[in-house]
């Protein structure tokens, strides 16, 4: 009996040391990155380095942004804004088609739709390109947005798989009082998906404001471009002021940092709630 607590006691141990572990690595770049921003170019190459510095120069932050201006960011704030929403929309009609509606192939469909997901976007941004540019709208918010909106194979199959712990009476109960399936998509499985539709929320909006090499295919003008781009701009620029160019990175991180700290409890909830039936 001793030698099985010990056992368990040790196996325990394991799994919280390589939890730590895993954590430290992870962690590692971002104190790196808080700590190089908040430096004087003296001591940003000082072997070992200091994590602390001393003394603390909150002047990079602003010296970083009046290099970004307030441009770009107004530009990824339209841009996720945009792709949240519009692919919101999409994905959760498609979700609620998936999962109420009845006709021929309906899960061979839902199947072969999934496996769009293993198809790098890399393979298809040269066909996407071509098409945007003959269609005329190269270096456009419309060219930028609108092909990332049908790229919402994750949405659709996380709002099927929560529609379904929906019971099914509802719909039903509102089909007798004379509702349309848009009156109960919009009335009933809408208003009860508030905890999946913010964990996508989430999700997207991640993907949508660090998305790079869409805008670098489709944008040349520096007016329409995002502050992933512009960063990318001024790297080869700020090599030598390495402390600048973390600033940088850490005011475009802080916007999807807060809308995390906001969003995680719906985020754990919406996720954990889509496995609930299959």
């Amino acid at each position: 009996m001793r030698r099985r607590r010990l056992r368990l006691h040790l196996g325990t141990l394991l799994v919280y040391a390589v939890l730590i572990f895993g954590a430290a690595v992870m962690l590692y770049p971002f104190v790196y990155m808080l700590s190089t921003s908040l430096k004087s170019p003296a001591q940003v190459y000082v072997f070992p380095p200091r994590w602390i510095p001393t003394p603390i120069v909150w002047s990079n932050y602003t010296t970083a942004f009046g290099r970004l201006g307030i441009r770009p960011f107004l530009n990824s704030f339209l841009f996720t804004g945009a792709v949240v929403l519009g692919q919101g929309l999409v994905t959760t009609m498609g979700g609620y088609a998936f999962a109420r509606l009845r006709f021929p192939y309906r899960n061979a469909i839902f199947i072969a739709y999934l496996g769009t997901l293993m198809v790098p976007f890399v393979v298809v941004s040269i066909p996407l390109f071509v098409i945007v540019a003959r269609l005329g709208w190269q270096d456009t918010y419309q060219g930028l947005i609108l092909p990332i909106l049908a790229n919402g194979a994750f949405g659709t199959f996380l709002f099927r798989q929560f529609f379904l712990t929906i019971p099914e009476e509802l719909g039903d109960a509102a089909t007798v009082d004379g509702a349309n399936h848009l009156d109960i998509f919009a009335r009933i499985y809408l208003p009860l998906s508030t905890p999946a539709l913010t964990a996508y929320g989430v999700i997207t909006a991640l993907s949508a404001w660090n998305l790079y090499l869409w805008p670098l295919i489709v944008l040349q003008s520096d007016d329409l471009k995002p502050v992933t781009l512009i960063i990318a701009q001024f790297s080869s620029s700020m090599n030598a002021q390495l402390n600048i160019m973390m600033a940088s990175v850490a005011i475009a991180l802080l916007p999807m940092f807060i809308l995390y700290v906001i969003g995680q409890r719906f985020f754990v909830e919406g996720v954990a709630m889509t496995g609930l039936k299959g």
